[in-house]
């Protein structure tokens, strides 16, 4: 029994000196169930927060610093282990045209990239909002309650977004093609101390 378990050892050793230490990590994995990014599990829910700072533009033609910001928050998604991907929608009520999606990396301790959207009628019962966000590389934060923490922030949360869109009219004035603010583009981002971009899994 001991030769048997010292030759898969060494076994196992040669070939991950011989393919790198992806292939430890996969054994790990089957054999723990998954590591890293302090928690493991099938994720059966996510959301992500986002507050950055931009410059954004308004109907008549000025500008102003403001805060480009919201929630994205699924009560259920589906879960593909083989590429480590969280996916949700939640159309309904006030909400349409939603999507989430996280991509961890192989041992799952940090977020590859993500992609957001979604359009919330009724905000402040006359306005509605449009966002969608993409970015890559969120480090693992903390596990609280079962929950993966996954955050960036500071003044430089703006560099790993690559795509923003956020655009807002009421039911008074502006709509989808005129609309009242809007942002178009991660150059409008500015960057402060107080910037956050958040994303929670939940097992």
């Amino acid at each position: 029994m001991r030769k048997r378990l010292l030759l898969v050892v060494v076994l196992v050793g040669g070939l991950a000196m011989l393919t790198g230490c992806d292939l430890i990590d996969q054994i790990m994995d089957l054999i723990s169930g998954g590591s890293g990014g302090g928690g493991t599990g099938t994720v059966v829910s996510g959301r992500m927060e986002f507050h950055l700072a931009a410059t954004i533009q308004n109907e008549d033609g000025t500008s102003d610093q403001g805060v480009v910001g919201t929630t994205f928050w699924s009560g259920a998604g589906s879960y593909d282990p083989s590429t480590k991907t969280f996916t949700a929608t939640w159309d309904g009520g006030d909400f349409s045209n939603t999507y989430f999606e996280a991509r961890l990396n192989s041992t799952e301790e940090y977020i590859e990239s993500f992609y957001a959207r979604q359009t919330q009628a009724n905000v402040w019962f006359a306005w509605t909002q449009v966002y969608e966000i993409r970015g890559a590389n969120v480090l693992y934060s903390h596990t609280e309650n079962g929950s993966r923490y996954f955050v960036v922030d500071g003044s430089d949360a703006h560099v790993i977004i690559d795509l923003l869109d956020y655009k807002t009219w009421s039911t008074q004035v502006g709509g989808p093609t005129d609309p009242v603010h809007w942002v178009t583009g991660p150059g409008a981002l500015t960057g402060e101390t107080g910037d956050i971009i958040s994303i929670r899994l939940d097992s």
